[in-house]
């Protein structure tokens, strides 16, 4: 698939960092590690998927939610 603007790349790139942050949710969440840490990471992907539903709504001239 060929990425034709900025917004593409950008919402592709919000894509791959909200895949890390669920990737370390899951890492500590079995380590068992502080719930800060956890909290911290659930934060920005919330953060991280209320940018991507702005990318989304610019892209496609709607109004885009994403539950997260």
């Amino acid at each position: 698939m060929e990425i034709h603007d900025e917004l593409e790349i950008e919402i592709f790139h919000t894509l791959e960092n909200i895949r890390r942050v669920e990737g370390m949710i899951r890492k500590h969440v079995e380590a068992k590690s502080e719930n800060l840490i956890i909290n911290q990471y659930e934060s920005l992907k919330k953060e991280l998927s209320q940018q991507l539903a702005d990318l989304l709504s610019n892209a496609t001239n709607t109004n885009v939610q994403i539950a997260a």
